[in-house]
């Protein structure tokens, strides 16, 4: 099998799921604790003996609320952590995420070892978020994590599950509504390639809310009207409130109501379980209405729409010009959800794809795009006298795709020949020579396998180190966009004393990315091993027209006199170059002229 990742992983706010890519196929993982079910709930719970994860975790929600975790999606790449009561510590967003990681691993039943995968994240996510994201994925055993945004992985598993007739050239939205952040992108697909031109997001909307507003808005207040309390949404609400765990149990039930809504018209919420100041025994059930909760969540709708708006006018549109609007994430189940956006855009609603699965799905067929890249131990790589370093897209919607070699060994009398494992193609037997250039048939549709085999004179079989050539007749894309400006902070000759902000790589710029080097002068000397004297260079994200105060930090680099070679004269040059992986890892590089020092 060809050394690819092919495992996907939906991180999700609220369910989360795994799924492998196998041989032109996707399959997703089912719950062994929760048979049917293909998602977990990102959901942790601690006892001083044990962590549990999922649903059950979800059901110890309202019974010790104080030990139980759950939406901290939310809090990734911040420094707030979680008081765990039970066990009197806390855990951080990496923290917690990586157990639900660990959990999703217990999900594959192939006995394949997972040490690479791909973990999907909002569009939205900025640079300390989505490193952050990694990072669970580290902590959780996996040896190499790529970083996929949820949109496109949305978009990969739809293009791939339309094989059966050609997708036409054109643009189309993705609409993705999940449990705890939205996402919206505009996709293009010309000539068989896909290509994110645009994206917007909000990090804090989603079913969760929805919940939470059918309990606030619609539960609370009915209980109040019958009952005796003086600040009940406090004292649920609140941590330490008495009726804290009596929330969860609220939310959940407003959760099975927001379900049921969506093939009814009305739903019964159950409140009892606790007393009045009075102590009158609370028992009563509520109605809500299907319109009640259309009432709702029209205004949070709503402006998911006026964010698709603004991506089709920045990108000189019409709504005729935009082909359909596909709907992912638990959330856009909601009947409301998918007549609003096409009733307010005029763009028909594309309900074809399962919401809840079509990222993980897609995650995993990015992931057979991506080569494991796991350092393995010298002892256990393959000794051979003849070393190939292949190229070629192993996603592509071409009749047939170029496959390019270069062969390092001796070469002498040697031949090779390329071979489609269905028989379908044979380049026959030719002369190896230090490189090699094909153009490899494809059939439409399919995982196509292609061996080449390297042969002596007398046709025995000459051992080498290439992989077996897999390219998917599917459709890829081409980079994923960054979400917000990238800055560096640099002073203000106009205004002495100030910074601004100098561009470095634009929104939606598509990764990998890597800056020319930009020359400034030094507007103070430096003296060498003199330890007062700095050179500080602030990397920064956000708009470039803002003030580099309401920016986001995303790192800094110092150079100090005691690390330079000599004395460095004011207005001598500083050349500076960053470079921005697939995966939002970013590198700085910073040189002094003057000193001839690469930092």
């Amino acid at each position: 099998m060809e050394n690819t990742i092919n495992f996907g992983i939906d991180l999700g706010t609220t369910n989360s799921a795994i799924a492998k890519f196998v041989k032109g196929e996707v399959i997703i993982f089912s719950n062994p604790q929760d048979y049917g079910r293909n998602t977990l709930p990102s959901v942790v719970s601690y006892k001083k003996d044990k962590i549990t994860v999922g649903n059950k975790a979800k059901e110890f929600l309202e019974k010790d609320p104080k030990s139980v975790v759950g939406v901290f999606k939310r809090k990734m790449g911040t420094a707030e952590s979680f008081k765990i009561k039970s066990i009197n510590e806390s855990r951080t967003p990496i923290e917690l995420s990586s157990q639900v990681l660990k959990e999703l691993k217990t999900f594959v039943n192939t006995g394949d070892t997972l040490d690479a995968v791909v973990i999907t994240i909002p569009a939205s996510f900025d640079t300390i978020q989505s490193n952050a994201t990694k990072e669970a994925g580290l902590q959780a055993g996996f040896k190499q994590v790529v970083l996929l945004q949820e949109p496109i992985a949305a978009s990969l598993a739809y293009a791939n599950m339309k094989k059966e007739r050609e997708m036409k050239d054109g643009d189309w939205l993705v609409y993705d509504l999940g449990g705890g952040t939205f996402d919206v992108a505009l996709i293009k697909i010309k000539d068989g390639e896909m290509k994110v031109l645009d994206h917007e997001g909000d990090n804090f909307l989603g079913g969760a809310d929805f919940d939470n507003m059918i309990v606030e808005k619609l539960v609370i207040p009915k209980i109040i009207e019958k009952y005796s309390f003086s600040n009940l949404e406090d004292e649920m609400k609140s941590a330490s409130g008495k009726f804290n765990a009596k929330y969860y149990v609220l939310l959940r039930r407003a959760e099975e109501a927001k379900i049921t809504l969506s093939s009814k018209t009305s739903a019964e919420i159950v409140v009892d379980g606790f007393e009045d100041e009075e102590g009158n025994e609370v028992d009563m059930e509520i109605v809500i209405t299907r319109s009640e909760f259309n009432e709702l969540i029209k205004p949070n709708i709503d402006g998911t729409i006026d964010m698709i708006k603004k991506i089709i006018t920045r990108n000189s549109l019409k709504p005729i010009d935009v082909q359909f609007t596909l709907m992912v994430g638990g959330s856009t189940y909601i009947p409301y959800v998918r007549s609003r956006v096409e009733e307010v855009l005029q763009i028909p609603a594309n309900c074809e794809i399962d919401p809840t699965t079509a990222v993980a799905i897609g995650a995993a067929f990015y992931a057979a795009t991506k080569p494991k890249e796991i350092s393995k131990d010298d002892s256990n790589k393959k000794q051979t006298s003849i070393s190939i370093k292949a190229s070629y897209n192993k996603a592509s919607k071409e009749k047939e795709e170029f496959f390019a070699a270069r062969i390092t060994g001796d070469i002498t009398d040697l031949s090779y020949r390329i071979l489609r494992q269905d028989g379908g193609f044979d380049s026959g037997l030719k002369k190896l020579g230090d490189r090699i250039n094909e153009d490899l048939p494809l059939v439409d549709g399919a995982y196509n396998f292609f061996t080449l085999t390297v042969y002596d004179e007398q046709n025995n079989i000459v051992e080498t180190d290439i992989e077996p050539i897999g390219i998917n007749s599917g459709f890829g894309i081409s980079g994923q966009p960054i979400p917000e400006d990238i800055c560096l902070e640099v002073d203000d000759y106009d205004n002495p004393g100030k910074t601004r902000l100098k561009l470095i790589f634009q929104k939606n710029s598509i990764l990998p990315l890597r800056s020319q080097g930009i020359s400034f002068p030094l507007n103070k000397g430096m003296i060498k091993g003199n330890d007062d004297d700095f050179i500080y260079i602030n990397v920064l994200e956000g708009s470039h027209l803002a003030l580099p105060e309401a920016n986001k930090g995303i790192g800094f680099m110092e150079i100090r006199g005691t690390q330079i070679k000599r004395d460095i004269a004011k207005g001598s040059d500083i050349e500076i170059t960053i470079s921005i992986s697939e995966s939002r890892d970013i590198t700085i590089a910073t040189y002094l002229n003057m000193a001839d020092q690469e930092f």
